[in-house]
């Protein structure tokens, strides 16, 4: 006979089966609970860096590749292969980072399969993009650029700009010499502390970055001497629910000592002068024939408010774009786009950018240099 009962498992680590039949006979079972998770595990590439959409990104032609990543699960793992691959991991390790030297010749795909110890798969295929731009030409070296876009908000207002924002600036980068665009939504706090803290920095030195452009568009707070991005889970009563900006800056003090420029574009309300160090004697233009200041390390804020409320349409971001999109086809320094940026915003009498140094990193007085594919 078969039977079906439906039992309460929260407070128990064993079933009890008791049968008896008509003549009194019976039987006791006693079953053991163990409980297992059903989940697959997740796969997160760090090198070559993986697109949300499952790209990875060549930067040339060699027949074989160097894979790094990191698998995300509740149980450990039994097995990871990069196709026919044996990649290397400690199996003891929960959540372990994993490497493979892959052969890729003629290859248009790889497929990483991983298995836990009970049993759940995972299995992604990732298209391989050999179109990437070489940056061996490229003055600022291998470039990276990173958008938060948050605008989903639980507790603060939601905003439409940010994703418009974002939209308007990955269009005037595309001509640029960017090798790579992440590009986050609507982030907690505790997903901002991971990926500044851990997974930004892990992806820079195995991909070897020299330069990185950092975008954050959203609502931004500036509370007793400190300035904070807004994460989307933030309460509005909470101070401790905010994303300290000086959290980022910790975080990138601990990036490669590789990473030659560091620039950070914050288009949000309210976040404040705490980051930056203003420029002792003022902005001045830089020139593209420059090579001490593609070579010598900066690390440099540009903000489109202080302690007024910056509005949802950003005049600020607008410029910006324009100044690059416009661009005759000579690279364009930071500089001479805050200028513009500077001269447009104050027109409309929205807000008032502040461009500076970070203050506590690295500066040898170098800058960031937009460089056109065609340069």
């Amino acid at each position: 006979f078969r039977f079906l009962a439906s039992v309460n498992l929260s407070s128990t680590k064993q079933i009890t089966v008791q049968v008896s039949d008509v003549y009194d006979n019976s039987e006791t079972v006693i079953f053991p609970i163990r409980l297992t998770e059903v989940d697959p595990p997740l796969v997160r590439m760090i090198a070559p860096y993986g697109s949300d959409n499952n790209i990875l990104y060549l930067d040339n032609n060699d027949p074989q590749i160097y894979v790094e990543g990191k698998i995300e699960d509740e149980s450990r793992i039994k097995s990871i292969y990069i196709d026919s691959v044996m990649a290397s991991y400690i199996p003891s390790d929960l959540n372990p980072n994993f490497t493979a030297i892959v052969k890729v010749a003629n290859k248009s795909r790889i497929t990483v399969r991983v298995v836990d110890e009970f049993g759940n798969q995972a299995e992604i295929e990732y298209k391989l993009n050999r179109d990437a731009q070489s940056f061996e030409d490229n003055p600022m070296g291998k470039t990276w650029a990173i958008f938060i876009e948050n605008s989903d908000y639980e507790s603060f207002a939601s905003l439409e700009g940010p994703g418009k924002d974002v939209s308007m600036m990955r269009s005037a980068l595309a001509n640029y010499q960017v090798h790579n665009v992440i590009h986050r939504k609507n982030m907690s706090k505790s997903q901002l502390s991971k990926f500044f803290s851990i997974e930004l920095r892990d992806m820079i030195r195995s991909n070897r970055v020299n330069s990185i452009l950092i975008w954050y568009a959203g609502h931004g707070k500036y509370v007793n001497e400190s300035g904070y991005w807004i994460p989307v889970d933030a309460s509005r009563d909470d101070e401790f629910s905010y994303y300290d900006i000086k959290a980022l800056k910790a975080a990138m003090q601990g990036y490669p000592d590789f990473l030659t420029h560091k620039l950070v574009i914050t288009d949000a309300c309210e976040s404040g002068p705490s980051f930056y160090q203003a420029m002792r004697s003022g902005i001045q233009e830089r020139n593209c024939d420059d090579w001490a200041s593609t070579r010598f390390k900066s690390s440099q804020v540009f903000s489109s408010a202080g302690y007024e409320l910056a509005v949802d349409d950003s005049q600020f971001t607008r410029t910006f774009a324009n100044v690059l999109t416009n661009n005759p086809g000579s690279c364009v320094p930071i500089e001479n786009i805050v200028l513009r940026v500077i001269s447009a915003v104050e027109n409309t009498q929205q807000q008032t950018p502040q461009f500076g140094k970070i203050s506590g990193l690295e500066d040898e007085d170098g800058t960031f240099f937009f460089m056109p594919k065609d340069y």
